[in-house]
């Protein structure tokens, strides 16, 4: 038996990351010179990832795992969330983001930013593919369909902290998240609402208690 008390403590991003997200197969081989030289042994990428997610709330990963499908794959293709089914590893998934392992190496914004629209998309409905994201005003619940709304407010006062930001109103969600995570203050003084938005939202357990719903019963990893 093990009385070790740090074994009984729950990790929701690693167990998040062992249901959901996959290596392309041969990845590093495949990869570019420069490429290997940052990632070291093949699971160093894996690594990498875990990492770069280091930022987002525990409650996030929770929600996430409590639902079907979103899943994320490094490969050596672009960085990019594709709604839908999609093959991974021969297996049938949905819902998937993809992250190019020369964007992880790189070390930037992107993986995160690929990430924001799954999280986006999920937070919206679910992962439902013709379901409306939190960026256009959905939301499980009252409180996140409002926070939804307000996201739609806040793109359109034209603050965005960068052009990826200003593109869209998915990229303004999906790219705020990621300065957040790596540039709060630059994100505090181009865009202050956004900022005290995702702290009211996001980084609130408040927030996360009184909104989130309880599923029925386990979710499958579809």
């Amino acid at each position: 038996m093990n009385s070790n008390p740090k074994s009984k403590i729950q990790n929701p991003k690693s167990d998040w990351l062992h249901a959901r997200a996959r290596l392309a197969p041969n990845l590093l081989s495949a990869a570019p010179a420069w490429v290997r030289g940052v990632f070291e042994h093949a699971w160093a990428p894996m690594q990498a990832l875990a990492g770069a997610l280091d930022c987002l709330p525990a409650q996030l990963w929770s929600f996430l795992l409590s639902h079907d499908g979103g899943w994320i794959v490094v490969h050596p293709g672009p960085s990019r969330y594709v709604v839908g089914p999609a093959r991974i590893a021969g297996h049938d998934r949905r819902n998937v983001a993809s992250i190019s392992v020369e964007d992880l190496a790189r070390g930037g914004e992107m993986p995160l930013h690929v990430v924001g629209h799954l999280v986006d998309h999920y937070l919206g409905c679910a992962g439902d593919p013709g379901g409306a994201w939190l960026s256009h005003g959905g939301g499980l619940e009252p409180a996140w369909r409002a926070a939804g709304e307000r996201l739609g407010r806040l793109f359109a006062l034209g603050h965005a902290v960068d052009e990826a930001a200003a593109a869209s109103i998915e990229d303004y969600f999906a790219r705020s998240l990621a300065c957040y995570c790596r540039r709060p203050r630059e994100l505090n003084v181009a865009d202050p609402n956004i900022w005290k938005w995702f702290r009211a939202t996001l980084w609130d357990d408040g927030f996360w208690h009184a909104t989130v719903p309880r599923p029925p019963g386990a979710e499958r990893s579809m």
